[in-house]
């Protein structure tokens, strides 16, 4: 089709028979994981033996193969890291997939040719994030989930870079790289490939005492995209993304062969495009949360993206409960779909847990089928398929034996008094020539041509399909069968041989990790706040010590700029305009101009938390700071910031005191006190649950200033602190990080800077806490009554310490 690009079908694979199951299936490249660096360490995984056997398993079949290391890493990972990277290089990789800029950086120093993919743990947004690594040097680059159609339109339309999305699969509530619940909660970073799944968890969300809504609020439906495909490939996505790594063999094949059959249906005929029910029905068996979304291509956000009741794979609904007897434990049950034996069914009672049971008998769509189980069982209540045996058998062939073939091509000449040979090639650019011994004169039984042709088109268990062969045969010879077959193994071995060789590359360099040099040790910190409006801005103002402000970049800041300069002039702070996390390019009328303002505005700097933002401000002439949620986890990372023009990086909130100070240096800051934001969420609770937010921007709720919180199973209470202006919610941890019990180990650090976030707190609370630090700062020895005040209340109603002593695996 004329003026559409045909797009990538990118399928998971966290195994070998994933793997077959992807290639078989039809997928144009897979992307997997290694044992270490990925960001899915629940997988299967492979080991190096296996990624090279993988890759040559799909390079025979033109398949592309994507390597995720895309997590972050700590310096003592970074020599073994670099040596991963040069195996994979070695072995014909065609591409990595990262998030770690300062590991990004180690690979373009010592394999500048090595393509790299943006993961989408870079949460890039906007147009200015992508140009951002696209300038880089980054080939692809994966859009974070939350954008519409017309956002990623407008993205396709401006980059030479190829876009990425995901049109199938798990979605993650959170900004994807913006999430440190699982961590803080348990230890298990997300960033670092071992979340724990916290959204999958029930919660109840409050309203000051009051329940408004209670259930799996924070866990969203998978995303299905078949229906509007379409709409997918025009708008220019260069890659289909599926998800699924953790997923069966039979998901992936399944999965990857349905999307494969309606993007080929598309190109061969666009205006008769029209999904089947069955596919539809098979998707949902596979795997389903309650049904599908369109994720945010067509939603905003909303309730009915979110699978409330259960987190879990639903299965098909098969069936109703016609009636139950519990006497004789008997389940009679009307039926919308034929099942067969094996098949497993699960009844969802009134009361959990739900019962299910094997189907022993076949039977028709509508029949009237009995089953004995026993439970609170009532009639009309819904029945699921949850195994479908007859798909799961069907789908197991897709990696049991291989049916995906290389289209070769081949020139057979057999002339009398010359050796037989036989060239073969493909569409790569690969070509083989092979000789055999010399053909004789026929003696009674001349050799049929159609005999040779058939024999040279025999490709048996090779990865080939011949698909086409030119012959120049003479009429009267004699070849012995035997050597003709010959003839055609050696040549399909040297032509495997030659696209192997030729996807191999040879690393020019040891690539040995440079240590970096130990940096001394800060004994004076500066002193620095973030702060949310007025109220606590004056309270850090009379705190000893404050050296800077950095205050979210809002309407309150540029309604009352002039004013909070001349505060902090008046106090000798400099202040920076904090820029917001999540900026969008529907929001971008607004937010380009703010940015513009405040960088004409008498401001000292800026705090950036988006790569795109560091590029639209990075030549204003003011100072730069980079936040700790583009995850700077090593020194490599710090460097990277460093040569772009930060002029200070605040250290991961994930990383604990070993490690700050093998990364950190005098221009390095942490976070030593706040309610840490745990999630930055477009689901917003408050607006799905109660301002009636169902696929748009904002809800009735907007700029509502009554307290809400989510409460999960163990009673811990996360407050919600919404955006308005972009229509986000951030989900904050229940307990403050809190680091003066032992800020004398804070102070003995390399870290040149110390942080205060201040978000949900009052301004006689943050002015208390200010002025504690402040005096800390100034002198750890001398502690005032107030601040040994503070102490006791905090550990009464408890605090956290963050990462400072346990960090994350």
């Amino acid at each position: 089709m004329s003026g559409v690009n045909r797009p990538e079908l990118l399928s998971p694979a966290g195994s070998m028979e994933s793997l077959k199951a992807a290639v078989n299936g039809g997928c144009d490249a897979v992307y997997l994981g290694g044992k270490q660096f990925s960001a899915r360490q629940y997988a299967g995984n492979f080991d190096l033996k296996e990624l090279e056997d993988a890759c040559d398993y799909c390079h025979l079949r033109g398949v592309k193969v994507y390597v995720t290391v895309n997590t972050v890493y700590k310096d003592e990972e970074l020599a073994g890291f670099l040596t991963y990277i040069r195996s994979l290089y070695e072995m014909g990789v065609d591409a990595l997939i990262m998030q770690d800029t300062g590991a990004e950086r180690l690979v373009k120093a010592h394999f500048p040719d090595f393509p790299l993919h943006a993961s989408t743990q870079m949460t890039c947004n906007s147009l200015a994030d992508v140009k951002y690594w696209e300038g880089r040097g980054f080939d692809k680059i994966v859009l974070s989930r939350e954008l519409s159609l017309e956002e990623i339109r407008h993205i396709t339309e401006n980059t030479e870079a190829e876009i990425e999305t995901f049109v199938h699969g798990a979605l993650c509530v959170c900004y994807s790289g913006q999430c440190i619940m699982s961590s803080m909660l348990g230890g298990r970073s997300g960033n670092r490939g071992r979340c724990a799944q916290t959204c999958r968890l029930p919660y109840t969300l409050y309203k000051g005492y009051d329940s408004m809504a209670e259930g799996y609020l924070l866990s969203p439906k998978d995303v299905m995209t078949v229906e509007i495909l379409p709409q997918l490939i025009e708008a220019g996505i260069a890659s289909l993304k599926i998800e699924g790594r953790m997923k069966s063999p039979e998901y992936v094949a399944g999965v990857t062969r349905i999307y494969r059959k309606y993007i080929d249906l598309y190109f061969e005929n666009p205006e008769e495009y029209k999904v089947d029910p069955a596919d539809i029905k098979a998707l949902q068996q596979l795997f389903n949360r309650g049904g599908f979304t369109e994720g945010y291509y067509t939603s905003f956000a909303g309730w009915e993206m979110m699978s409330i009741e259960r987190p879990k794979s639903w299965g098909l609904k098969v069936g109703i409960v016609d009636k139950y007897l519990p006497k004789y434990k008997k389940v009679t049950i009307r039926t919308r779909e034929p099942l067969v034996p094996g098949d497993g069914l699960e009844i969802w009672t009134q009361t959990e847990p739900h019962v299910g049971t094997n189907v022993s008998k076949h039977s028709k769509a509508g029949e009237v089928i009995t089953i004995t189980l026993e439970g609170d069982i009532n009639k009309n209540d819904v029945v699921y398929r949850t195994f479908g045996k007859a798909l799961q058998d069907e789908l197991k062939k897709t990696y049991e034996k291989d049916t995906r073939k290389l289209p070769i091509y081949g020139m057979l000449r057999v002339k009398e008094g010359e050796p037989i040979s036989l060239q073969l090639w493909d569409n790569g650019g690969n070509s083989v020539f092979v000789s055999g011994s010399i053909v004789e004169p026929a003696g009674s039984s001349p050799m049929l041509p159609m005999k040779l042709r058939e024999n040279i088109s025999k490709m048996g268990a090779t990865p080939f399909v011949l698909a086409d062969l030119q012959t120049d045969i003479d009429r009267y010879i004699y070849v012995n069968i035997s050597e003709v077959n010959r003839v055609r193994r050696a040549a399909c071995e040297a032509l495997e041989a030659a696209i192997l060789k030729k996807s191999k590359r040879k690393a020019k360099d040891d690539a040995v990790y440079a240590k970096p040099e130990k940096q001394p040790m800060q004994l004076r910190k500066k002193l620095t706040a973030v702060v949310t409006n007025m109220g606590q801005l004056d309270a850090v103002l009379q705190a000893r010590g404050i050296c800077r402000v950095y205050y979210e970049a809002a309407a309150d800041l540029e309604k009352n700029l002039d004013k909070i300069l001349a505060k902090c002039r008046k106090a000798g702070v400099t202040l920076y305009a904090a820029l917001p996390r999540v900026a969008r390019e529907w929001n971008a009328e607004a937010e380009q101009p703010m940015i513009d303002r405040l960088i004409a505005s008498e401001i000292d700097g800026f705090l950036v938390r988006a790569a795109g933002q560091f590029a639209q401000v990075q030549k204003s002439g003011k100072k730069i700071v980079v936040d700790y949620n583009l995850n700077a986890m090593n020194r490599q990372t710090v460097e990277y910031w460093k040569e772009q023009g930060a002029d200070n990086v605040c250290l991961s909130v994930e990383a604990n005191l070993q490690e700050i100070n093998r990364m950190g240096d005098k221009d390095c800051e942490m976070v030593v006190y706040g309610y840490l934001p745990l999630m930055k969420t477009q689901q917003c609770p408050i607006g799905n649950y109660v301002g009636g937010k169902d696929g748009h921007k904002f809800c009735t709720e907007r700029s509502n200033e009554d307290l809400y919180f989510l409460r999960d199973r163990k009673g811990v209470k996360f407050p919600l602190m919404t955006d308005c202006e972009r229509c986000v919610c951030t989900i904050l941890n229940g307990k403050p990080l809190f680091t003066l019990k032992f800020y004398d180990e804070i102070l003995e650090s390399t870290t040149g800077l110390v942080r205060l976030d201040f978000t949900k707190e009052g301004p006689g609370r943050a002015e208390r806490i200010a002025k504690a630090y402040g005096e800390m700062t100034a002198d750890a020895e001398r502690m005032s009554p107030a601040t040994r005040n503070l102490l006791g209340e905090m550990s009464e109603k408890g605090s956290t310490k963050g990462h400072f002593f346990r960090g994350v695996e």
